[in-house]
C-alpha cells in the first residue's frame, strides 16, 4: 500500500466503534482493496493523485485555532433574508446541533440519530460500490466522525447556509465532512453549502452529501468552493429523487488548488426532474475536475446539465458528464451542454459528454464546445470605444455569468459574481459595469 492508504488504515484502527460499525467496516475494507483511484480509472483519467498518494495523513481536529475571520466567507445571503447559518469545522457537527431549532427543519447530528433511530438512518448509506467515482465516498463512510442530518418538514422560504470550514494545525491532515438532507413529501427549501479555509494549513477535505427528495419535494442546492489556493477538496454529492420531485443544483468552483466534485443523481420515479448548473473557473495552476452522472431509472423523467468552464494561465478544467437511461425508462428527456473558454495557450479544458441508453422512445442530446473569445463580438466592443482588455473581460464575464441566472437567492448570485469578477483581468472596470 502507498503512504496515504497506510495512514488511512491507521486512522481506521484507532477510531472507536459506534452504531454504524458494520457499514464502516465494509466501506473501509472495500476502499483498502480497491485503493486510491488512478488515471486508468474511467472517471479519473484527467486527474493525477500520485502526489496525494505519497502523503501520510492524520485526522484533523474538529476545532480551529483563534477566531474565524468574518471575511473568510463570501456573504452569500444578506441580512434581509434572515437566513440561518450552521458552521462545521473539519466536518464536525456543531456542539448544539441536536438542540438547534430552525423553522421548517429538524436537525440532529448523525451520531445522535444513529443511536436513536439506527434503522431509519441506514437508507442514507447505500451498499458498498466498486464504482471508481465513489472511491472517496467509501473512505468518508469509514472515517467521518460525525455529521449533520437535516430533515426538511415543510415549505421553507428562507435559505439555510452550511459553512464548511477547513482548518489544520499542520500539514497533511484530512477531514471527512458528511451531510444528509432528507426532504419530506411536498416540502421545499434552499440549502447553500459554502466551503472555505481558515488559517495557514488546509486539510485534505473529503466531503460527502446525500440528498433524498420525497414525492413532489423541491430543493435548490448550492455548493460553493471558495477555499485557498493550496487546498485539496474531493467532494461527492448524491441525490435520489422520488415521483414528481424537482431539484435545481449549482456547483461553483471559485477557489482551491485541486477541486474534484462529483454528482450522482438517480431519477427513481416518474416525474422527477433535475437542473444541474456548473461554473468552473481555473487560473494560476488550479485543477478543477467535475464529474456528473445522471441515471434515468423511471419513465417520464427529465434532466438538464449546463456547464461553463474557463481556464487561464496553466490551469486545467474538466467537465465529464454522463446520462444513463435504464431499460423501461421510456420518454426520458435529457440534455447536456458544456461550453469552455480558453484564455491562455498553456491552459487546458477537457469536456466529455456521454450517453448510455437502454430504452426506446427517449429524447437525449448533448453538446460541447471549447474555444477562444468570439472575434466578431470582440471587434464590436472595440468599435464602441472600449479598450481591448476591458472588452475581453466583459465577454468573459458574460460567458460565465450566464450559468448563474437561475439562482433564486439573488444575494448569493451577486456575491458569486463579485468574486468571479475579482479573478478576471481589469476587475475594477468590470465592477462598474455590474
Amino acid at each position: 500500500m502507498n503512504a496515504a492508504l497506510r495512514s488511512f488504515e491507521a486512522q481506521w484502527r484507532a477510531r472507536p466503534a459506534d452504531a454504524l460499525q458494520p457499514i464502516r467496516e465494509q466501506a473501509m475494507q472495500r476502499f483498502l482493496k480497491l485503493g486510491l483511484p488512478t488515471s486508468s480509472d474511467e472517471t479519473w483519467r484527467y486527474t493525477d493523485l500520485r502526489s496525494l498518494a505519497a502523503q501520510s495523513f492524520q485526522a484533523a481536529a474538529g476545532e480551529i485555532r483563534g477566531t474565524l475571520d468574518p471575511n473568510a466567507a463570501l456573504s452569500l445571503v444578506d441580512g434581509t433574508q434572515r437566513a440561518a447559518t450552521m458552521i462545521m469545522i473539519n466536518g464536525a457537527a456543531p456542539a448544539d446541533a441536536d438542540n438547534t431549532r430552525i423553522h421548517g427543519f429538524t436537525i440532529s447530528s448523525i451520531k445522535s440519530l444513529s443511536k436513536l433511530d439506527h434503522g431509519a438512518l441506514l437508507r442514507f448509506f447505500p451498499p458498498v460500490s466498486d464504482a471508481d467515482q465513489r472511491r472517496w465516498v467509501l473512505l468518508n463512510t469509514a472515517l467521518f466522525d460525525d455529521g449533520l442530518y437535516l430533515k426538511i418538514t415543510e415549505r421553507v422560504t428562507v435559505p439555510l447556509v452550511i459553512l464548511h470550514v477547513s482548518s489544520g494545525a499542520g500539514a497533511q491532515e484530512a477531514a471527512h465532512p458528511r451531510i444528509i438532507i432528507d426532504a419530506a413529501p411536498g416540502s421545499s427549501a434552499t440549502i447553500i453549502e459554502h466551503h472555505v479555509t481558515h488559517g495557514e494549513f488546509a486539510p485534505l477535505s473529503n466531503s460527502n452529501t446525500h440528498i433524498a427528495l420525497g414525492q413532489d419535494a423541491q430543493l435548490e442546492h448550492y455548493r460553493v468552493y471558495a477555499t485557498s489556493a493550496g487546498a485539496t477538496h474531493l467532494d461527492a454529492l448524491e441525490i435520489h429523487q422520488a415521483r414528481g420531485s424537482q431539484c435545481k443544483q449549482f456547483t461553483i468552483a471559485l477557489g482551491g488548488g485541486l477541486v474534484r466534485s462529483s454528482l450522482d443523481v438517480y431519477l427513481n420515479q416518474s416525474g422527477a426532474s433535475l437542473e444541474s448548473h456548473a461554473l468552473l473557473v481555473g487560473h494560476g495552476d488550479r485543477h478543477v475536475d467535475c464529474v456528473n452522472i445522471v441515471t434515468h431509472a423511471a419513465p417520464d423523467t427529465r434532466s438538464r446539465q449546463t456547464a461553463r468552464a474557463i481556464a487561464g494561465d496553466t490551469s486545467r478544467v474538466i467537465f465529464n458528464s454522463k446520462v444513463i437511461v435504464k431499460a423501461g425508462a421510456v420518454h426520458s428527456d435529457s440534455q447536456q451542454s458544456c461550453r469552455g473558454l480558453l484564455l491562455s495557450p498553456s491552459a487546458e479544458i477537457d469536456t466529455r459528454p456521454q450517453l448510455e441508453i437502454h430504452a426506446d422512445e427517449v429524447k437525449c442530446a448533448h453538446g460541447a464546445t471549447v474555444g477562444r473569445l468570439d472575434p466578431d463580438m470582440l471587434f464590436y466592443l472595440l468599435s464602441r470605444g472600449l479598450d481591448r482588455e476591458t472588452a475581453q473581460s466583459l465577454l468573459v464575464y458574460a460567458f460565465l455569468a450566464d450559468v448563474l441566472t437561475g439562482m433564486s437567492v439573488t444575494s448569493a448570485r451577486s456575491a458569486i459574481e463579485s468574486a468571479l469578477i475579482g479573478q478576471l483581468p481589469d476587475s475594477q472596470t468590470l465592477r462598474n459595469f455590474k
